[in-house]
């Protein structure tokens, strides 16, 4: 009787064939390598995508506030708040004027509602220095950003600093653009624009507006 079971040599041999067989083949050889590079490649889109957005929202909330002070360096906010001296009433009604009454809201990419202002005033350009939105070392709001106006006289020297929070869809690739790390909006990054300017010579209509 013939024994048919295979020799350890040829079972040797035949394992061999086999691994030689896999070595050579290149099937699938995309997909191994495309999974080794997808997540660097998702992350690098993903930093591009928020960083393209927050410059987007940026632009946008600079021409919002651009409107809104240019009420101020015509003197128009001021005259039309006469004997208001309630900051947080005139910061409302600036914040009114920038986002839009609240049945015709002007369409932004950031939440305007939330949006926070301070209106200082500087005897000169070179003194003049915006206010500053975030306390790095709590990682939250400054406690008194959002409750300073000044009333800008005729030919006044006024620094318009306003700030909201922006959410942070993406802080990879080393981005790090999240400035708020607690409290309400933690995680989020940081919209801020400044303007400084002198307001006009406007005319007075009777009671200063100041």
């Amino acid at each position: 009787m013939t024994d048919q079971a295979p020799t350890f040599l040829g079972r040797y041999r035949t394992f061999g064939c086999h691994l030689a067989r896999l070595r050579g083949d290149a099937d699938g050889a995309a997909a191994v390598e495309f999974a080794m590079v997808s997540l660097p490649f998702l992350a690098l889109c993903g930093a591009i995508f928020q960083v393209a957005f927050q410059i987007w929202a940026t632009q946008n909330f600079d021409r919002a506030l651009q409107n809104a002070v240019r009420t101020i360096f015509t003197g128009q906010f001021q005259q039309a708040n006469t004997g208001q001296t309630d900051a947080s009433k005139l910061l409302a009604a600036l914040k009114t004027t920038m986002c839009g009454p609240a049945n015709a809201t002007i369409v932004n990419i950031f939440n305007c509602q939330a949006v926070k202002i301070d209106v200082a005033t500087a005897s000169t350009f070179s003194s003049a220095s915006p206010s500053t939105p975030v306390n790095t070392a709590t990682g939250t709001w400054n406690t008194t950003f959002g409750t300073n106006y000044a009333c800008a006289a005729p030919g006044t020297i006024v620094i318009v600093t306003a700030a909201v929070q922006f959410p942070t869809f993406f802080n990879l690739m080393g981005l790090n653009t999240r400035q708020f790390t607690t409290g309400s909006g933690a995680g989020s990054s940081l919209l801020v624009s400044t303007a400084v300017f002198r307001t006009e010579p406007y005319q007075t209509n009777g009671a200063s507006p100041c």
